[in-house]
């Protein structure tokens, strides 16, 4: 009876951790770079911006949500739709690394490179919300946890997240 009841907190366990949202970094996969962001799920919504293709190993808008065939994703400040045939994603969380950050804040900002240069602001990259998983692969750096790429990198505050163990 025991090893029932220690199987069945394991599970809800690993079932809260996979009913939380995950940061995801989202990119265009079209043949001419941008996939166009629109208000609504439909390809007759007005079109907001673009979500631009996968540069320096970044994506440049965060994932949202689906709808059918529709992606809902952040650039920046517009938020709106893009139809998924054409959007790509990559995240820093698989499920193997011995801990994970998880946002502790309402609304946690990710910041981009040169985040050193405090005198000039923060380069805002995009947020999460409190409890979604933000990585289980990163690396420290002074006051931030560091999300690596080829080439670009994305920082957290350490005061914003909290370091959970699996």
């Amino acid at each position: 009876m025991k090893r029932f009841f220690i199987l069945f907190a394991a599970m809800m366990i690993g079932a809260a951790v996979w009913s939380q949202n995950v940061f995801t970094v989202v990119y265009a996969t079209s043949d001419d770079g941008f996939v166009n962001i629109r208000q609504t799920p439909s390809n007759k919504g007005k079109i907001l911006g673009k979500l631009w293709m996968f540069s320096h190993g970044l994506g440049n808008g965060v994932y949202r949500g689906e709808k059918g065939n529709w992606t809902k994703v952040s650039v920046g400040k517009v938020t709106g739709w893009c139809y998924s045939k054409y959007v790509g994603s990559q995240n820093w969380y698989d499920g193997t690394g011995a801990t994970m950050l998880v946002a502790n804040s309402p609304r946690t900002v990710i910041y981009g490179e040169n985040f050193a240069d405090e005198e000039m602001g923060l380069p805002y990259f995009s947020w999460v919300d409190k409890g979604t998983i933000i990585a289980d692969k990163y690396e420290e750096e002074g006051e931030y946890y560091v999300l690596v790429t080829a080439h670009d990198h994305l920082f957290v505050k350490k005061s914003d997240v909290k370091v959970v163990k699996k």
